[in-house]
């Protein structure tokens, strides 16, 4: 009959316990000294060892001949434990038998000495669903069991247990497993299983399981049920996350202001996750790796693969910490609303993209200290004799050749005849239906009918001329089905406050000076 990953490599000594050195060293030594206790409680995280220690102790403190702490495996006793024949090993589920009846039936049994074993073991799991009844009634036996008797609690919730019931216990907290422990038991069990995959598959899988093993052999065996060599992308795919790749490409438009590119992105994933607030906090998980390395200058305490730190280090030199505290605030505050408010998780997406793109949509604090982070940066390049980057500029689309001419001056605009286009509200109608990230700059727009047979769109900063310069071919296409008589060149976007920028900007240099 087929076994489970988890179950067929469970560990059967505390030596082969992945993770848990501090513990299982303690554990031998009782074992090995003689010196156990009554009374155990195991509390961590699932998936983190507990019921598995707890079965290696039950073993070891019943074998003939333990080894160094470890139970043999070929006694007697160890045969029995392992064939689940035995009833002195009782594990209870207290999940289903939570009520004051269970335990005191439980009870009733310890004065009866073990029937083939040295010692009768009670494991609990889940004991923190007991009933305040079920408590009060174990609370006299726990402290002072009978001597061929053990008690081994098990919780992933510590705290919604009775302080009298953990203080008559030696407590042992099971944390996260480090991935790459996880990462190193994934590889061993693919060898045995002859299971083909990648060291960048294995990681995916680890960091997906949050420090806890039986999760992550889980997701190796789902993703081996698929017959095909396992790498990055194809567990991503099989397990329904995002690529490394496409969560480094939402960072670069983030970075770069794209938001016609962020949504672009979005819109490919959104086909690919099973929910899109998975992709959410994938990108806080990314943003916060980010800005531990933007922090430390290491890829040390992130969860990123040798060649995701690679990655890292290039991507982390395009934000500032102030911007990187700004996105990670805003994709949670999304998470949140998600969660209240699940049948609009995709328009809660659309909205934080444009606010990563452009934080003066936002009034919070943290999108205000971003802003003010960008101009400390431009004014320090500017004292550098350093000119800050320009965004970089779209090709034009390529022409058939025209026949040559003589060159004409260049018309100059305010010399220029302009007339208000009183047709621009129908533009901007049919622009917001092809490309609903115009919505963001057209509110800043002007139009002109020029005299020179140009028809010009002016946005009050170069900010602003450049995400309109993004969505160009939708500009086109809608001026020249609405107004007609013009060709893609002659439609010219340009900022009409570039002067009084650079004044801004001189000023502040004088200020800082001063």
């Amino acid at each position: 009959m087929y076994q489970a990953l988890y179950r067929k490599y469970r560990p059967k000594v505390f030596s082969d316990v992945v993770g848990r050195d501090a513990i299982t060293a303690v554990l031998r030594g009782q074992v090995k000294s003689g010196r156990v206790s009554h009374a155990y409680l195991f509390c961590g995280m699932r998936g983190s060892g507990k019921t598995t220690c707890a079965k290696i102790l039950a073993k070891a403190v019943n074998c003939h001949d333990p080894v160094n702490g470890d139970p043999c495996g070929k006694c007697e006793a160890c045969r029995a434990i392992d064939s689940g024949l035995t009833l002195d090993i009782v594990e209870m589920d207290a999940a289903s038998n939570n009520g004051v009846g269970e335990v005191r039936d439980m009870i009733e049994q310890l004065t009866y000495t073990p029937s083939e074993l040295k010692m009768r073991v009670y494991i609990i799991d889940e004991v923190h669903m007991l009933t305040a009844a079920a408590f009060n009634a174990l609370l006299k036996t726990l402290e002072e069991p009978p001597a061929h008797v053990m008690f081994i609690l098990a919780t992933t919730e510590v705290h919604k247990l009775p302080a009298t019931i953990v203080s008559r216990c030696q407590r042992y907290d099971f944390d996260r497993i480090p991935m790459d422990d996880i990462v190193r038991r994934l590889r061993y069990v693919a060898d045995c299983e002859k299971i083909e995959c990648d060291d960048d598959a294995l990681y995916v899988m680890a960091k997906l399981a949050s420090g806890a093993l039986r999760d992550a052999l889980g997701y190796l065996e789902l993703c081996a049920a698929s017959g095909r060599r396992l790498d990055e992308k194809a567990v991503s795919s099989l397990l329904g996350t995002s690529s490394y790749d496409t969560l480094l490409g939402i960072a670069d438009a983030v970075s770069s202001k794209d938001v016609s590119a962020a949504f672009r992105l979005l819109d490919d994933a959104y086909g690919r996750v099973n929910d899109i607030a998975v992709l959410w906090f994938e990108l806080v998980s990314l943003f916060r790796d980010l800005l531990v390395f933007k922090a430390t200058g290491s890829g040390a305490y992130t969860d990123a693969t040798p060649s995701q730190i690679t990655k890292l280090s290039a991507m982390s030199g395009r934000f500032n910490r102030e911007k990187l505290m700004y996105t990670i605030k805003t994709l949670e505050d999304a998470i949140y609303m998600m969660q209240r408010a699940p049948s609009q998780k995709r328009i809660i997406a659309d909205m934080s993209v444009v606010r990563l793109c452009d934080e003066r949509l936002d009034g919070g604090a943290e999108a205000l200290a971003s802003r003010i982070a960008a101009l400390e940066d431009d004014v320090a390049l500017l004292n550098s004799g350093i000119k800050p980057a320009p965004a970089p500029e779209k090709k034009a689309p390529e022409k058939a050749p025209e026949p040559e001419r003589a060159p004409e001056p260049a018309p100059v605009q305010d010399k220029v005849e302009m007339r208000v286009s009183r047709k621009f509200a129908d533009v901007a109608s049919k622009l917001k239906a092809a490309d609903p990230s115009a919505s963001i700059w057209l509110p800043s727009a002007k139009a002109y009918e020029c005299g020179d047979g140009t028809y010009r769109i002016t946005l009050d900063s170069a900010f602003m001329a450049d995400i309109a310069e993004k969505s160009r071919g939708a500009i086109e296409k809608a001026v020249i089905s609405v107004i007609g008589g013009h060709s893609p060149s002659d439609i010219v976007i340009t900022a009409g406050e570039d002067d009084k920028k650079y004044e801004l900007i001189d000023e502040v240099i004088e200020a800082l000076q001063e």
